[in-house]
């Protein structure tokens, strides 16, 4: 007789931990799974740690049959959400299953409820835990390994969603583009007239600026992507939290902002050493200090791929032409530091117009994640 399978929220340290070790049972024999760094999960997951926190609550689940862990998800509200584009949908997110549909049903209905408790009439993920974090549940590109900071599904995962009745609410694409590519003439020659107008100036990030520097990325972060769908402003706190780990991670020679020659912030573009091909290593463990760690993984070893994280320009400067210039230097730049190939990710299925720019420049979308939404 098969035992039953049962939802309850975390509520000690050793069921946080079952919630946080459970993908290592869902993925075993998984080549392209990367393991989490089970110290970033547990700050992740803490209150006191996250600023997230700072404006949202949420409760954590976990499925059970018998007595064993078989599946975990989130449910969360997150108030800086609800002032920008109302209070009726909550999230879920961290999901993972076995491969049972009743275990994913009984986990989307504990995250349903707890949604509706609170005043929900709608459920959108996944999210970890906003649009600012990882997000999107992987449904096309299971060949290879994630990029750092994005999510890795087994495939069954998609077709329990649709099983279940779940809708689409947004596809996310993530773009392959070897370094072998060149940028087309048309692209190149314009980029070169953008850059040849003396009120503008593209330039690499400053490292003995980096503060200041972060400052600056954090408001064409907040600035450019405001008006997209399901944009969430960063807060001060969280901003903060990234920029320490920011300062591991940038290479400044893959860095650029572009400003006006009064020194007025234009755009932005940030791609970052994919770590993933580090940390697929390790197993979720870590003993040297972060700092020392990452400032090691950047200056020793030699990374084949990259991943462009943001390419942003402010709305009332997206006629100058400076896209064009940041995706030209991003490319030559990869080139010049013996990458091999880079990832464009993610962008918004509703994105036409970054869309049509990535792919005039020769990359493929070659993953594609998918937002979930369902009434509660």
């Amino acid at each position: 007789m098969a035992l039953e399978i049962s939802v309850k929220p975390v509520t000690t340290k050793s069921e946080m931990m079952d919630f946080i070790k459970l993908p290592w049972k869902i993925y075993a024999g998984d080549p392209n799974w990367v393991p989490p760094l089970i110290f970033d999960m547990k700050r992740k997951f803490s209150a006191r740690h996250n600023h997230f926190f700072d404006h949202a609550e949420g409760e954590y689940f976990l499925a059970y049959r018998g007595s064993e862990p078989v599946g975990r998800i989130t449910a969360h509200l997150d108030r800086n959400y609800d002032e920008h584009w109302g209070g009726k949908t909550g999230h879920f997110g961290w999901i993972e299953s076995v491969n049972d549909v009743a275990v994913a049903k009984a986990l989307l209905e504990a995250a349903a409820d707890w949604l509706r408790t609170r005043g929900r009439d709608k459920m959108q993920g996944p999210f970890n835990f906003n649009i600012n974090d990882e997000c999107g549940l992987l449904i096309d590109g299971f060949d290879t390994p994630p990029m750092f900071m994005m999510t890795h599904h087994p495939s069954y995962y998609g077709r329990m969603m649709d099983e279940l009745g779940l809708e689409k609410a947004q596809d996310l694409y993530a773009y392959r583009m070897d370094t072998t590519a060149e940028a087309p003439e048309d692209i190149s020659r314009f980029a070169e007239a953008v850059r040849a107008n003396e009120d503008i100036v593209v330039r690499n990030w400053n490292f003995k600026d980096f503060d200041r520097e972060m400052d600056r990325w954090l408001e064409v972060y907040n600035s450019a992507w405001e008006k997209n769908w399901g944009a969430v402003l960063m807060s001060e706190k969280e901003f903060k939290a990234h920029a320490f780990e920011m300062k591991y991670l940038v290479d400044m020679r893959l860095a650029f902002f572009a400003e006006t020659k009064d020194g007025e912030i234009m755009g932005a573009a940030l791609t970052l050493p994919n770590m993933n091909e580090y940390f697929q290593q390790m197993n979720g463990r870590v003993y040297n200090a972060l700092p020392t760690l990452w400032y090691s993984m950047l200056v020793k070893k030699k990374f084949r791929s990259c991943r462009v994280v943001t390419l942003g320009v402010k709305e009332e400067f997206r006629k100058t032409g400076i896209g064009a210039v940041f995706y030209v230097d991003t490319l030559n730049a990869a080139k010049r530091l013996g990458y091999e190939w880079g990832e464009m990710s993610w962008i918004l299925e509703s994105n036409d117009a970054m869309n049509r720019a990535i792919v005039k420049m020769g990359g493929e979308i070659y993953k594609t994640y998918r937002i979930y939404e369902t009434s509660v």
